[in-house]
């Protein structure tokens, strides 16, 4: 039997809304697995129990057979929470998720209020559209990204994009981008519905194209949309363009009018600019410990080495606030954009970390992350897979303000990177459940402070951090079918930085 698990809001000041937080019970006819108050665990929310889930058969891209008798899929089974599908905002947590099952699949936002407790969930009429328009088969590329403007309030989303532009059948949907009006990212519970959105000619509240940017060809071909903040409330996007060994990440910036770019990081074709092999890269731009930066794994057209598919780790930062120029290495030297020769800002090589010299017996695709403090201590986490000898490294790459060299030490689990004042925390998921972690900012002596025990156990997540709370979106491990049930739990990181001292 379900349990059901949630947070008693008993009041509406700030002081009455933090007592609330520390009382767990359960709702429904489930038996409670809260048998005393948890410090760092403020509240567990259910989202939904039908998020699209592929149950089927994972197959080639050749494939073209629909299986009656499950969802096929072509890279991961679950779309959902997966990329940049969570966002908190004021006192609102955004999130995104496909609906389940194979037959609906449709594009959903959900709001939860953290002063009401009210969960708000408007559907969008897209459906995901599948591997390369087949939408039977499921592709995890294809994620929700939701993006809130400080400038107005505004909601993005950008959704379902693999390079749509190649599929005949989407020559006029190659862009899935709705975008809502000004303040509908505020209002009160009753309003938060699908008429917030700037609805399209054809009726499906999708637009072809972003205000101020005209640059259709390279529209065509995006792929991973993601949207983050500046300091100062201006909204960026950023998504990839072109293929994964031969390809550039790009960006954009929205102003609360219209958005400015594209601004290419890197070139495709890299090698015609020099560089001897063409690339691509996987990871992120952020605007973290107040830069607009770039990290990332890069994956090379170079087919006679050992690494499968990424290596490196490669950073640079810009000392523009809207990351048009002024980029430099992590030394401070000046780096011109768009980047062709990688070699200019690697700053470390996971490979080096395995025993296997062997071609293609190095994979790393998982588990990358950084993060920078205010302070300026830089902080990477990477995965590598030594296919050779079945091993499995997490490491933690990192250099201490003013220092000059990077140091690369072996860690114990994964996550996501969250640095606050002096302490760099790393968030994940071990044993099924969060589990937390801190060092000082600049070392790597993270100590657990925080192993969630109880409840149901989660085997995909994706977290934010706002205002000292942990707001982690989670996929619960177990589930029939084609429908997975999300959770969102929220967890006090003052109160566990307070009991590890």
């Amino acid at each position: 039997m379900k349990t059901k698990f949630n947070l008693l809001l008993i009041g509406l000041t700030r002081l009455q809304h933090l007592a609330a937080s520390l009382i767990l019970i359960t709702l429904g006819s489930g038996n409670s697995f809260a048998s005393k108050l948890d410090i760092a665990l403020l509240s567990q929310t259910q989202i939904t129990d039908s998020a699209m889930f592929f149950n089927g058969k994972r197959v080639t891209g050749k494939h073209t057979a629909n299986n009656p008798n499950g969802y096929d899929y072509i890279f991961g089974q679950a779309l959902s929470p997966h990329g940049d599908c969570i966002k908190v905002y004021q006192h609102f947590v955004f999130m995104t998720w496909y609906q389940g099952g194979k037959y609906n699949r449709h594009v959903m936002l959900s709001r939860l209020n953290t002063q009401t407790g009210v969960i708000k969930t408007i559907q969008f009429p897209h459906q995901h559209t599948g591997f390369k328009g087949k939408w039977w088969l499921g592709e995890t590329h294809n994620t929700i990204a939701v993006g809130i403007s400080a400038k107005n309030d505004t909601i993005h989303l950008l959704y379902d994009m693999h390079r749509n532009g190649r599929v005949e059948a989407f020559a006029n949907d190659y862009l899935r981008y709705s975008f809502s009006v000004a303040g509908a990212a505020t209002v009160a519970d009753k309003d938060f519905t699908l008429d917030l959105f700037v609805n399209s000619k054809a009726g499906h509240y999708k637009h072809l194209t972003f205000n101020g940017i005209d640059d259709v060809e390279t529209t065509k071909l995006l792929t991973y949309p993601a949207f983050f903040s500046a300091d100062n409330g201006d909204l960026f996007m950023k998504m990839r363009y072109g293929f994964s060994a031969n390809g550039k990440m790009l960006f954009a910036r929205y102003d609360g009018l219209q958005w400015h770019g594209y601004y290419d990081f890197n070139r495709v074709l890299a090698s015609e600019h020099g560089s001897k092999y063409n690339w691509g890269l996987y990871g992120d731009f952020k605007y973290t410990g107040g830069k607009f930066r770039v990290a990332f794994q890069r994956r090379s057209k170079n087919k006679s080495d050992k690494f499968l598919y990424q290596n490196g780790i490669y950073y640079a930062y810009s000392d523009d606030p809207t990351g048009a120029s002024q980029w430099k290495d992590a030394h401070g030297n000046n780096v011109d954009i768009p980047l062709a020769k990688s070699e200019l800002i690697k700053i470390a090589e996971p490979g080096d970390w395995v025993k296997t010299q062997k071609k293609d017996q190095v994979s790393i695709t998982h588990g990358f992350d950084f993060v920078v403090s205010a302070a300026g201590d830089e902080h990477f986490i990477s995965q590598i897979t030594d296919k050779e000898f079945n091993v499995v490294k997490h490491l933690h790459t990192y250099r201490k303000a003013g220092a000059k060299k990077f140091s690369t030490v072996e860690t114990d689990f994964g996550g996501q990177l969250h640095t606050a004042g002096n302490n760099v925390f790393l968030i994940g998921l071990k044993n099924g459940r969060v589990n937390i972690a801190k060092a000082q900012g600049g070392t790597s002596q993270f100590q657990v402070v925080y192993q969630h025990k109880q409840g149901p156990k989660f085997d995909k997540g994706v977290m934010t951090v706002a205002e000292g709370k942990v707001y982690y979106y989670l996929k619960q491990e177990t589930g029939t079918g084609d429908k997975r049930t999300l959770y969102l739990q929220v967890f006090d990181l003052t109160a566990l930085t307070n009991e590890a001292k």
